[in-house]
């Protein structure tokens, strides 16, 4: 029998308490301790059964710890990252990596020469239907990709913005929501090397943006749009779609359009389309296969890949070499938007 392995949760915000509960849900894992510095995070620890601390670095100097789980505020990322690496603990970092390119790549370096695996949680990747595109992708079925469409578009609650970093610049959705699909359409197509955008506040009036649409030209050729708000009552939208969060009703349509010569995909119920007979002609009806998986999580997904990386079975499927690549995506996702560029990577 595998010994658990004993995990802690740092940040107890709704990411964090998302990753408390599938931590005690898998037998193989253990949560040992919560740090959060709000008060109230003290009864998430209490219902949870385990030591809660305000201070997160006396949690890890009295705590025996194999692994730790970072879900704080974004600029707190990369600083207590640097911590857990420090003390040789295998770690799991929220997206994005961080808000600032430059300490996420000098942290990258310094994870790097460490040896400490850090896996960065862009749990979509552990989708079992991500997983199916890449390998009908991979097959060369779709031909060569011409546009990709993603959208994703939804209204959060007016009390989600109660919170106050929430509404300052780098928590918009830019850097909180389109990360996950800036992350896919990377992992998906390619890498991106031109950007245009545009973003709005003008639905909440708040220092972030609340929609903001991007356009992109991929190094193989293929253009793609994103378009998103977290301002719009829309089913369009990856959590709304996918249900990978019992959260948020669910909704049989798609938010992923990928179009080839020979055939096109939707995600996430992966419907493929191609001419009848097999040759790409506007006049032929189309034929839709659905294309069945293994249904899965990616959160307790995320979090077995994750305990394979910690006892030394797999490396981590994103690394924060990989994560920066797409922050640096959106950082230019931003300028562009800001400043109405063409933004070259």
């Amino acid at each position: 029998m595998t010994e658990q392995l004993r995990l802690a949760v740092i940040g107890a915000g709704a990411m964090g308490r998302d990753h408390i509960r599938y931590i005690q849900d898998d037998p193989d894992a253990r949560l040992v301790a919560i740090a959060d510095p709000v008060p109230a995070t003290e009864q998430v620890a209490k219902d949870a059964g385990v030591p809660w601390f305000a201070d997160y670095k006396e949690m890890l100097e009295c705590t025996a710890l194999d692994g730790v789980v970072i879900a704080s505020p974004n600029h707190l990322h990369v600083p207590m990252a640097r911590e857990t690496v420090s003390r040789g603990i295998p770690t799991l970092v929220e997206k994005p990596i961080s808000d600032d390119l430059d300490d996420a790549r000098a942290f990258a370096a310094e994870a790097r020469a460490s040896g400490v695996p850090v896996l960065v949680g862009q749990h979509r990747r552990h989708n079992p239907k991500v997983r199916r595109a890449k390998e009908i992708i991979e097959s060369g079925a779709l031909g060569r990709i011409v546009t990709v469409a993603v959208l994703y578009n939804l209204y959060k609650p007016d009390t989600y913005y109660d919170i106050p970093w929430r509404r300052q610049k780098g928590a918009g959705p830019i850097l909180v929501n389109m990360v996950h699909d800036v992350d896919l359409m990377r992992y998906l197509i390619g890498e991106p090397v031109e950007i245009q955008g545009m973003s709005a506040n003008a639905a909440r009036g708040f220092e972030v943006e609340d929609s903001a649409v991007a356009t992109v030209r991929f190094e193989n050729g293929t253009l793609g749009t994103i378009t998103l708000s977290d301002s719009a009552a829309s089913p369009w939208n990856w959590e709304s779609t996918a249900r990978e969060n019992p959260f948020f009703a669910p909704y049989d349509t798609d938010a992923y359009y990928i179009m080839g010569t020979k055939a096109s995909l939707s995600l996430p119920r992966l419907h493929l389309f191609s001419h009848a007979g097999g040759v790409s002609d506007w006049t032929k009806p189309f034929t839709c296969e659905v294309q069945g998986v293994r249904e899965g999580l990616p959160h307790r997904l995320q979090l077995r890949h994750f305990e394979r990386v910690i006892r030394g079975e797999e490396a981590p499927l994103v690394t924060p070499e990989d994560a920066i690549k797409t922050l640096e995506v959106l950082n230019a996702v931003k300028r562009a938007a800001d400043g109405g560029e063409l933004v070259r990577l």
